[in-house]
């Protein structure tokens, strides 16, 4: 990644259906990507949204828990709306969603504002499958309508996310349809498993430093898998090591994706005039522009410099097309070849233009040319 010039992170992500003990993506950045990675603004922590570690947010002081109190809620299932209803800030609310995990009915609680995270579900319980309830599920788990689920009374394993269990005098459906509870506190309920069960989100605390989290896109472009022993035991694949006693075999996985790559080397590295290559993997490393085809002398000096940059072992392009010389710069700048050398009306006092994608033009004599060219390349 770093011979290719790519901006990307190393971010640490599940392991999914390859399973052993570790995985890590190489992801490039980019507005584009369609994951999404979590950064710190602080220090080096990295990693995909999936698996990114959350620090529950505490309240900064106690509160005097209050009693339980049902109030009508009619038209109001969604958390938008019961917010509208009550009139209260939306971190007071804790929604319960019903999930089916390998066929059993689940009930995730996390707060108002935040969302479940899926993948940790699914690896809290070691399941196969997980999404949400039916309707079906939903009404035997808790005896009303979608959009009215919450803790108190609930007919299945409860899941509370971390955060959850500072909270008080919150706000929960209230498993009868057209209704919740408001102020209500750990009292009122029995959880069965507390666990970081949500979303990490931009502006939350870093698990490493205590810094702020930030967002950004990026292509995977590259991974990593470290299997363990899981697939050499199951092939009974061993080795005799030094006391000659046989072990099992530790296996690793890494993967680079070659088009995945071109495609985020393209979008960091675009401009006004077209896709400025990395020079090490451009499609030639220097273009020669002949600007009249006319000219012998032009086209003798352009043939000998374009045989002594090969002879030196420079992947070189001769545009020795009868094409305007605007037409041949901007096809050069469009196929993004770093170095440009323009033989032109110069040459009748040695020198030729010596050009660098990014930056100004500059006479420089024939006898020097391959020099600089090699010079530029190192």
């Amino acid at each position: 990644m770093d011979r290719l010039h790519l901006d990307y992170r190393i971010v640490k992500a599940d392991t999914g259906i390859m399973g052993g003990l570790l995985s890590e993506e190489f992801q490039a950045i980019t507005p584009l990507g369609e994951d999404i990675l979590v950064l710190c603004d602080s220090c080096e922590f990295s990693s995909n949204i999936e698996v990114a570690a959350c620090v529950p947010q505490k309240p900064a002081e106690a509160e005097t828990e209050l009693e339980m109190e049902l109030v009508e809620t009619p038209d109001s299932r969604t958390i938008e709306e019961v917010v509208e209803t009550l009139n209260k800030p939306v971190n007071k609310f804790v929604k319960t969603l019903i999930y089916n995990v390998d066929g059993k009915a689940v009930a995730v609680m996390v707060r108002g504002d935040r969302e479940v995270n899926e993948t940790k579900l699914r690896k809290l319980f070691n399941a196969t499958e997980v999404e949400l309830a039916d309707v079906t599920m939903v009404k035997e788990a808790t005896g009303a309508e979608i959009g009215f689920a919450g803790p108190v009374g609930i007919h299945c394993t409860l899941v509370a996310d971390e955060e959850v269990t500072y909270m008080q005098n919150f706000v929960v459906g209230a498993n009868k349809t057209g209704y919740h509870y408001t102020n209500v506190n750990q009292k009122d309920f029995k959880i069965d498993i507390v666990a970081d069960v949500r979303n990490i989100m931009e502006g939350d605390t870093c698990p490493c430093c205590g810094g702020k989290i930030e967002f950004k896109h990026g292509i995977e472009v590259g991974n990593t898998f470290k299997l363990g022993t899981k697939y050499s035991k199951a092939m009974g694949l061993q080795y005799l090591d030094s006391n000659n006693q046989l072990q099992d075999v530790w296996m690793g996985s890494y993967g680079i994706g070659p088009a995945r790559a071109m495609a985020a080397l393209c979008e960091q590295n675009v401009d006004e005039n077209g896709i400025n290559w990395p020079k090490e993997i451009a499609p030639y490393q220097v273009a020669i522009v002949i600007i009249s085809m006319k000219d012998e002398q032009q086209v003798l000096k352009a043939n000998e410099i374009y045989e002594a940059l090969k002879a030196k072992g420079i992947d070189v392009i001769l545009d020795d097309r009868d094409e305007r010389p605007g037409v041949k710069f901007k096809d050069m700048e469009l196929i993004g070849i770093p170095f440009r050398i323009t033989v032109g009306k110069g040459i009748k006092d040695g020198n030729v233009e010596w050009k660098a994608r990014t930056n100004d033009k500059e006479d420089v004599s024939i006898e020097e040319i391959v020099e600089k060219a090699l010079d530029a390349l190192k």
